[in-house]
């Protein structure tokens, strides 16, 4: 085998190991193609090829590190394992697709409108927990983080909701907060004995993502590895956006892709999963106008669960 046949297979090597998951054995194939092209009269020259190898290197680097830290962690309790669980099941009814209506008015740009729907909801009994988190998403998409800590405090000084759900509202914010580099002053929710022994609703125990990554299955940047944040979620639904300007994204995430290795960040866990791309649109108005919103729909049980973030 000619010199430039083994720089290729020590490539096309690395790159199925890093498909499948092995990142040391990647790493090791793509040193040794580096080496190859070092001693190669053709190649030592070729900065660009170098470059792009030694970029591969790295990130592949800094996938090996954080696969390390998940390893170090302790085992999820049994309620956060069912919590997730349950995620995979979240059932359609007429309540959570007036969540979904007020989810879509928000993507598209009627953040007003989408504000005083998820109100209404919160009136009227209807997912009160979840409208609430939709409102605090929709208030931050609007680049208004004092919006949303101002819509928490009113809720903790006029009683909106159960304590239980006041400490989970707290929680949430800061998370969300936390992940724009914002540090806040909220207001303290304490909850009594008798209160945390109330059972929650079945109908609010869902598990809240703030962070997806997905491996590119197809594409012109397949193989690669790309994170969303968050903007809104329904049930096993999460939605996000993309740029306009990232056309080798949306033509990764066209409608009915199916997305076989992805992770999934909550306060809770990061865990491993699969899923469908169940809707693509262009956003007509608003602060994120040409741009894409993109729905993606995690079904089936999760892979595997990696990682405790924080106790539940």
């Amino acid at each position: 085998m000619s010199g430039e046949n083994t720089i290729r297979s020590f490539l096309k090597e690395a790159a199925i190991y890093r498909k499948q998951g092995l990142l040391v054995e990647s790493k090791e194939k793509y040193l040794e193609a580096l080496t190859m092209i070092e001693n190669s009269q053709r190649f030592q020259n070729d900065k660009k090829l170098i470059d792009s190898i030694h970029n591969r290197i790295e990130i592949i680097e800094k996938d090996i590190q954080e696969f390390n830290q998940l390893n170090e962690t302790v085992e999820l309790t049994a309620d956060v394992k069912n919590l997730i669980l349950d995620l995979f099941s979240f059932s359609k009814n007429a309540d959570t697709a007036a969540i979904e209506g007020a989810v879509a008015l928000a993507q598209f740009g009627q953040h007003e409108r989408a504000l005083t729907e998820f109100r209404k909801l919160i009136e009227e009994g209807t997912l009160p927990l979840l409208a609430a988190k939709n409102i605090l998403r929709c208030q931050l998409d609007l680049s208004s983080p004092e919006g949303a800590i101002a819509e928490f405090r009113q809720w903790v000084y006029r009683g909106t909701f159960p304590k239980r759900y006041l400490k989970n509202l707290r929680e949430f914010l800061v998370n969300l907060l936390e992940r724009k580099g914002i540090k806040a002053d909220l207001p303290e929710v304490i909850e009594t004995i008798a209160e945390k022994g109330r059972v929650q609703d079945k109908g609010e125990d869902v598990l809240d993502i703030s962070l997806v990554t997905v491996q590119l299955e197809n594409g012109p940047r397949i193989g690669d590895l790309v994170e969303f944040d968050v903007s809104f979620q329904t049930g096993n639904t999460v939605c996000f956006c993309i740029p306009a300007e990232r056309k080798d994204l949306i033509e990764a995430f066209k409608p009915g892709t199916r997305l076989q290795n992805m992770q999934c960040y909550s306060v809770l866990a990061v865990f491993s999963g699969s899923g469908i791309v169940s809707g693509q649109t262009r956003i007509g108005s608003g602060p994120n106008q040409g741009d894409y919103a993109l729905d993606i729909t995690i079904n089936g049980e999760p892979q595997s669960i990696k990682h405790l973030i924080k106790e539940g």
